[in-house]
């Protein structure tokens, strides 16, 4: 393995070609219609939950309104009662007020939730589901803090004699292997080309995957021989692999461990089933091997896109 200076970004750094641009076949056209098809489908749901949403609220309206109208009259009956007049100190306001106050809350919470259910819709197609995208940017901020302080743990390990950077590197890597419990931070991963920087964890279970991208138990580390996997969401939570699609050979990877970084070149790039776990393999031996895989297309689970780049460099914290 050749070194590659760290410093020296690679030319896929600025922005990625539109999407227009690169339709230069029928098989290209055909995947566009299916994925805006997909989008459509998506946009529709949420407009018949907007529905639903609203329809229920008018429900509600009209159950408190029948519940003021009733209290409304058992208050006038309790006046009439004793004698009292409208207009008087204590007197219940004119039958239909309140019924009319709580017609106009309950209408302008129900334009309100369909507001907000067409533009969480809108935004999810366009760039990420927001609700979910936030609580990942709350689970994200901790861990860098966790990150950090795994870094700085490294860092005050005692050195051994006469030991290379190789030999250093993949004793610290076999250390970390297997030690982090689920959900823990891990390592971070920034691609450059698509924009993403984030701290990935420990685990690809459902929980850990909503913190950020997550390390397939069973791979090895970077620094080991071998085949690292990541898997990440590309609609929720983030959406960090959303545009991993958009990577072609070359494009730069670089991870960065509590004991050291590397960087990774794409060499290709496949589309498989959800069950396909061939890539994550380790390959013949001395290969050092990055694998990320999501979700394809977007908003559906229906297949696997998966990318594999190579390692090109690698040096000690």
């Amino acid at each position: 393995m050749s070194p590659e200076p760290p410093a020296a970004p690679s030319g896929d750094d600025g922005r990625v070609t539109p999407l227009g641009a690169r339709r230069t076949s029928v098989a290209d056209l055909q995947q566009e219609v299916h994925r805006l098809t997909a989008a459509l489908q998506q946009a529709e749901q949420r407009r018949r939950s907007a529905e639903h949403t609203l329809a229920d609220v008018a429900h509600m309206a009209a159950a408190d309104t029948a519940d003021l109208r009733a209290r409304l009259a058992a208050v006038e009956d309790e006046r009439n009662a004793r004698g009292l007049t409208p207009g008087v100190a204590g007197a219940a306001p004119p039958r239909g007020g309140l019924g009319a106050k709580a017609r106009r809350v309950a209408l302008l919470c129900g334009l309100i939730a369909g507001l907000l259910v067409c533009a969480d819709g809108v935004l999810t197609i366009a760039w990420q589901e927001p609700i979910t995208g936030l609580i990942q940017s709350r689970d994200q901020a901790q861990l860098r803090g966790d990150l950090g302080a795994l870094q700085r743990t490294f860092a005050a390990a005692p050195r051994v004699q006469h030991e290379s950077q190789t030999a250093r590197i993949e004793r610290q890597a076999g250390t970390l292997l297997d030690a982090r419990p689920a959900g823990a931070a891990l390592g971070s991963i920034r691609i450059p080309r698509i924009g993403l920087k984030s701290v990935f964890v420990e685990s690809t279970s459902h929980d850990s995957l909503i913190k950020g991208p997550g390390h397939y138990k069973g791979t090895t580390l970077p620094g080991l021989p071998g085949t690292v996997g990541l898997a990440g969401h590309r609609t929720t939570y983030g959406a960090p692999f959303r545009h991993v699609d958009q990577l072609v050979k070359g494009s730069r990877i670089d991870v960065r461990m509590p004991y050291g970084r590397f960087i990774y070149r794409v060499t290709g790039t496949q589309i498989t089933t959800p069950d396909d776990a061939a890539a994550l393999r380790s390959k013949a031996t001395g290969t050092h091997l990055l694998v990320l895989t999501a979700c394809h297309p977007l908003y559906s689970a229906a297949k696997r896109i998966v990318v594999t780049a190579h390692q090109t460099y690698a040096e000690p914290a």
